[in-house]
């Protein structure tokens, strides 16, 4: 049984930097984002603990059309635990509360291999891929809530 909650910033650290930056430290997973006032981040935990996360804060993607936009970033699932749903029951309860906001827009910088994970999720790319220096290609992912 996997279960979907609030979560702290500091809670999303150690699957940030075992999943999206390894070899990191712990100040490149604290991000200026974090402790937004209107940002939240998301677990999913089941027997084995915290198994994924993200975080959600506003923030506009130049070039998409449309107020109230709102970012994903820190996206993880443990490896052990992956293509089992919790990035899906996270990304479902995200939008569930950006609606209740009447957030509109909602997008990400996907890794290259993430794709189809949100095109499953009924995003779609925007502009083309572009790199993020020591991390990867990324393509720019959104949708309308």
């Amino acid at each position: 049984m996997m279960d979907v909650e609030h979560i702290t910033s500091e809670d999303t650290h150690a699957l940030r930097l075992l999943v999206l930056r390894p070899g990191g430290s712990p100040k490149d997973v604290s991000w200026p984002h974090d402790t937004d006032e209107s940002a939240f981040h998301l677990g999913v935990r089941n027997g084995a603990g915290l198994i994924g996360i993200g975080s959600f804060h506003p923030e506009r993607q130049k070039g998409i059309k449309g107020p109230r936009q709102f970012r994903i970033r820190g996206m993880a699932t443990h490896p052990d635990h992956r293509s089992r749903g919790a990035g899906s029951l996270i990304v479902q309860r995200g939008m569930e509360e950006l609606r209740g906001r009447n957030v509109e827009i909602i997008w990400c910088n996907a890794r290259l291999k993430a794709v189809p994970f949100y095109e499953r999720e009924g995003f779609e790319p925007h502009g083309e891929p572009f790199e993020l220096p020591g991390i990867g290609m990324h393509q720019v992912m959104w949708r309308k809530l």
